[in-house]
């Protein structure tokens, strides 16, 4: 209920990246680091709660809150790339999207066996990248915990295609 006063800070592009898309621009926000802070806040506490060894953040808007989630709470971060980003040997994984199919990669060997990881990004919309996120950190050996999003858009189901006896956190709610 405290963040939605969050909301007027940010902004709706129409028909972004295509036709029909609604986009939440959250980039108001992080300039504001009054504003940031009180978004990330509740985050930070939770995360700190649940003490994870790494938190994952999924390219590229997912890098700007769980790097600095990570760096805040001194836990190792893990990019989630697209292809052919990471150096040496990925794992990866492939996921259908609403049209074709993508791909997410994690370097080879960059979890420790068991280690506790949440998974942060800026938007939980359809789950489809979430929960190919989560799948591949449990390919790599990681314990997964749990998702956070900073916005998600309720009416499209994200939640859903997520496992559902993790913690699944968002702030910001449409």
């Amino acid at each position: 209920p405290r963040m939605e006063n969050l909301k007027k800070y940010i902004n709706e592009i129409i028909d972004f990246p295509k036709e029909g898309i609604v986009f939440k621009d959250i980039n108001p926000i992080y300039k504001d680091p009054m504003k940031w802070n009180e978004l990330m806040l509740p985050l930070k506490k939770l995360i700190s709660t649940l003490k994870p060894d790494y938190i994952a953040g999924i390219e590229a808007r997912g890098f700007i809150s769980a790097s600095a989630l990570a760096f805040n709470l001194e836990v190792g971060f893990i990019p989630i790339r697209k292809p052919n980003k990471l150096p040496g040997k990925v794992i990866g994984i492939n996921y259908q999207l609403e049209y074709g199919e993508d791909r997410l990669e994690i370097q080879h060997n960059s979890i420790k066996k068991d280690s506790k990881i949440i998974v942060v990004d800026d938007l939980l919309a359809t789950g489809g990248t979430a929960s190919a996120a989560g799948k591949l950190i449990r390919k790599a050996g990681g314990d997964l915990i749990g998702f956070a999003f900073l916005v998600e858009l309720t009416e499209l189901g994200g939640r859903q295609q997520l496992d559902s006896n993790l913690l699944v956190e968002s702030l910001i709610k449409y």
